[in-house]
């Protein structure tokens, strides 16, 4: 993480430790963003002072310069471990227990429909690319997201990533463009690597017309925010959709939520597993797993 050119921060263990790097001035900083940025078709000016993207190595990259940034241009690069944990390995770092590791093998291969919430940093992705590994190979699998992440082993996967717009304003391919094609593609199963913005409601009416067993995540605070989350998504699609049917549409589309927290050592770990019931005709949350 470069906060300017003089500051540079590493996350270690869960920790942020600052480093003793810095770079000369902030034109020295704006040439090597430039360089980081040009091999993958993405470039920062006043016109758009903001770039997200993703390395030839799987990193993902964000830059912010000014005058959005006011101390200069701020860079953050998330890189991933060569080789990413399976359900086994995140028992033996506490993520899950046993119980809970069978539980949420025997959802994933019964095709229930599971939103993994929690907060940043709190591992949403990692434990869903290790639930992953609980689908049959047979099975056509399509992912979608904003800068690939996911690292699926089984033999069919379709990996889709959306596209900023260019430097025209043209040319965007959003996350709801690419699950609504994903659709006509035949998938088994569809992987979402985040619901954040309208294609919630293309998610829950996919969900709605027989495609089980879909994985995503979501950020929320808790089991019950992460549906209501999901509810005020869905309404931003704007189709005039009333409130009633989209609670409705969520109820029947979602059958269990997995919520993992941050602790303050820099631990992730599962907090609970709730399964969506309806109380009163409204979504709700019942817990199957909590943590003692």
């Amino acid at each position: 993480m470069v906060n300017g050119h003089s500051e540079v921060w590493v996350e270690r263990r869960g920790r942020l430790e600052r480093t003793g790097v810095s770079f000369a001035d902030d034109a020295q900083l704006r040439d090597v963003i430039e360089r980081v940025l040009g091999p993958i078709g993405r470039r920062v000016d006043e016109l758009s002072p903001m770039a997200d993207g993703r390395l030839t190595d799987g990193s993902r990259v964000n830059v912010v310069i000014p005058p959005l940034s006011v101390d200069g241009p701020a860079m953050s690069i998330r890189r991933f471990a060569g080789v990413r944990p399976g359900p086994e390995e995140l028992v033996r770092r506490g993520t899950f227990d046993d119980d809970l590791l069978s539980l949420l093998e025997a959802a994933v291969r019964e095709r229930r429909n599971l939103i993994i919430s929690g907060g940043t940093g709190s591992g949403k992705t990692t434990v869903l690319n290790a639930l992953s590994q609980f689908i049959e190979p047979d099975e056509r699998v399509i992912t979608i997201e904003d800068a690939a992440e996911l690292s699926l082993r089984q033999p069919h996967v379709v990996r889709l990533e959306s596209r900023p717009a260019g430097i025209e304003g043209s040319g965007e391919v959003s996350i709801r463009d690419l699950v609504r094609n994903s659709l006509r593609m035949r998938p088994d199963r569809i992987v979402i690597g985040e619901v954040r913005g309208a294609e919630a409601m293309d998610l829950l009416v996919a969900l709605n017309t027989g495609h089980r067993g879909a994985l995503s995540t979501v950020h929320a605070n808790g089991p019950e925010d992460a549906l209501r989350r999901i509810e005020t998504l869905a309404m931003m699609a704007g189709l005039g959709v009333p409130h009633e049917v989209v609670r409705e549409q969520l109820a029947q589309a979602l059958d269990l939520v997995l919520h993992l927290e941050r602790g303050p050592e820099g631990s992730r770990r599962a907090a609970g597993l709730s399964e969506v019931v309806r109380v009163a005709g409204v979504p709700a949350v019942r817990e199957l797993w909590v943590r003692g």
